[in-house]
């Protein structure tokens, strides 16, 4: 969906930030209410913070509590009414409460929302009290109500509470495309990852939802009229991002009972039925336990193509917290067992020879010292020679950094064709001052690594001057406790790079830079730092982003994110959202060489369950890998 202005994203008018939706009065007397009156046509109950008592037939069992919703033939026929709730228990819910049971309940009505998370909007909920209320059963073995067909009409509006109106209510999606894969949680220690069934889809002919230019909309939505006023005020070309409502976080496993979906991205799941839930800033179709969906056979990896005679191919990836099986004593890192990482060099030798095909250069960010990444080379030679291929000879080049962890920045680099020249890491003793403490601590975690490689097989005349970076993550971005340092060191992160490169620019006008890694940033302004216009020569204007700085590259640096088609422009998912934050950008003394960028699809896409299988390529980390091409003589 297209960013839009602050005005233009107006959600219903109970949403203040004046509004506190945890506050509930404690009384005594109860009302007797339909589940519809209970909801009301809007986003707040007309009766939270009273306790009530209803009756609806149990559709959905959670750890939490259950589901309920009024019979057909009792329901309202108001559109902007839901028919169904969540009544929460704490712990699981009691055995009165089975699927189908027509129950009577008691309890205080209330609008939660996590306390960690104020920007959100609330879920209306019956909250039981132990001792005090009590569920009923009026009956057993009712036809469970018919879900509502979601619909694209359903989610034309654009606005983040569109689907209020069936929060708690059974729903059945005919047709959806997956756009964000499966995830997990992984264990280091053995590199395997437990699922938590929890993907994202959009109705079949939606187009997938992409981060787009702008501050989200839920960091607006809750302010009131003066606040949006100022802000309009301060920043009148400050953009705005949708948030990509027309997406669907699916819980394969929210149900008690239920069997986990593992999902790839573009793969199309028919006849999902389930109770519509809201969480995570998502409305989250929690799916029923004895679901008869169909799923559609999942993709597969295609190889990027090999450099032709004469070209130069450049990688860059995120190898995911690359802990080896030993303990330095130096840092407090994760430490892998035997199996586990001898499991992941052979899962990402798999990856870089068939799927990234042995790229000549590959820079790497998240590997934990220079002899793991010694290893990792070692491994890729040893397993190319053994299938039968070439030797590519792959050496290792890495320097420590400040992360607490140990994580740093390294490249691989194929001698067979490349000779290094020089390597040479900056920043790793700046300093800057913590806004909030006053202390001064380092600037850059992971400092900027450049290496100086040239051609050997044409006498040396072709060099490349590479920089592979891996700047503060969006961890704390927006906590009110950490954003202040948080996005003054990404800013100044960038400020410090941008400064690195022009320098050198300066130094050097014909000079071949590549500038590669993991930003932690998108290709545009976010409203909030517009981290990759400072580090390419193209800030953000001061009435356009909360975080200015002035521009400090030229000429400016050519992001190739931007020169390809839009629907491949992401390395990474994040809420449902397709999003760029792996970059190789390029100096201008480039422009005529560049022959060929894209993204190499094995990780991004795939489930995180596939990490358990080191057989298979797929997921050995949650980043794609950025691959460019360059020619040794002008093309242009």
């Amino acid at each position: 969906m297209r960013s839009k202005k602050i005005f233009d994203m107006a959600v219903r008018a109970t949403l203040l930030a004046s509004v506190c939706f945890g506050a509930v009065l404690a009384v005594t007397a109860q009302r007797e209410m339909a589940i519809s009156a209970i909801q009301g046509n809007s986003n707040m109950s007309p009766v939270a913070g009273e306790r009530v008592s209803t009756q609806g037939i149990v559709t959905g069992l959670h750890r939490t509590g259950f589901f309920i919703q009024t019979p057909d033939e009792k329901a309202d026929n108001d559109p902007l009414t839901s028919e169904g709730i969540f009544v929460f228990t704490r712990t699981e819910p009691p055995k009165e409460a089975a699927i189908g049971n027509l129950v009577s309940i008691t309890g205080m009505v209330e609008e939660y929302r996590p306390r960690n998370e104020t920007n959100t909007l609330p879920l209306t909920e019956v909250s039981m009290q132990a001792g005090r209320d009590s569920v009923k059963v009026i009956s057993r073995g009712n036809a469970l109500p018919k879900p509502v067909e979601l619909s694209i009409k359903d989610l034309e509006s654009n606005k983040i509470d569109q689907l209020e109106r069936y929060e708690g209510m059974r729903v059945y999606v005919a047709a959806m495309t997956v756009v964000a894969a499966t995830g997990g949680r992984v264990d280091i220690a053995t590199s395997r990852s437990t699922t938590n069934g929890v993907f994202f889809g959009v109705l079949k002919g939606t187009p997938r939802p992409f981060r787009e230019p702008g501050l989200d909309i839920f960091d607006i939505a809750f302010l009131n009229n003066a606040g949006k006023e100022q802000l309009q005020k301060d920043f009148p070309n400050l953009p705005i991002f949708d948030g990509n409502p027309q997406k669907i976080r699916v819980e394969s496993l929210g149900q008690t009972g239920s069997t986990v979906i593992e999902a790839a991205a573009n793969t199309e799941i028919a006849d999902l039925t389930g109770v519509l839930h809201y969480a995570f800033r998502n409305f989250t179709l929690l799916v029923d336990a004895d679901s008869k969906h169909k799923q559609s056979s999942t993709i597969k990896p295609v190889p990027m193509p090999e450099p032709k005679a004469g070209q130069i191919s450049v990688a860059s990836i995120n190898l995911e917290n690359f802990f080896d099986d030993h303990d330095d004593p130096k840092i407090k890192e994760p430490i892998a067992s035997k199996e586990a990482f001898a499991g992941r060099l052979k899962k990402i030798s798999l990856a870089f020879r068939d799927v990234l095909t042995m790229p000549d250069i590959i820079g790497v960010a998240e590997a934990e010292n220079l002899a793991a990444l010694k290893r990792l080379a070692d491994e890729v030679n040893r397993d190319a020679v053994s299938s039968g291929k070439p030797d590519p000879k792959y050496e290792a080049f890495l320097e420590d950094g400040n992360d607490g962890r140990g994580i740093d920045n390294g490249f691989l680099v194929k001698t067979t064709k490349l000779k290094v020249i020089e390597v040479k890491q900056f920043g790793k003793d700046e300093k800057y001052k913590h806004p909030k403490t006053g202390e001064n601590v380092h600037l850059n975690d992971r400092p900027p690594l450049m290496i100086r490689v040239v051609t050997k097989n044409t006498g040396g005349d072709f060099g490349l001057t590479l920089f592979s970076n891996h700047l503060k993550s969006f961890l704390g971005y927006n906590d009110p406790n950490q954003q202040d340092n948080v996005r003054m060191k990404k800013r100044l992160q960038a400020e410090y790079l941008a400064k690195i490169v022009q320098e050198r620019q300066k130094g050097d006008p014909k000079e071949r830079i590549i500038v590669l890694g993991d930003f932690n940033a998108y290709q545009f302004n976010d409203g909030i730092l517009d981290l990759m216009g400072i580090v390419t020569g193209k800030p953000a204007a001061k009435d356009a982003v909360f975080n200015f700085s002035p521009d400090i590259v030229d000429p400016d640096l050519i992001n190739l994110v931007d020169v390809i088609d839009q629907s491949q422009r992401y390395s990474y998912t994040f809420d449902g959202n397709a999003q760029v934050i792996d970059h190789l950008l390029i100096s201008v003394t480039l422009r005529d060489h560049i022959s060929g960028f894209g993204y190499a699809r094995v990780n991004a896409d795939y489930p995180d369950s596939y990490r358990n299988n080191t057989d298979r390529p797929e997921r050995f980390s949650d980043h794609d890998a950025a691959v460019a091409y360059f020619s040794m003589t002008p093309i242009r």
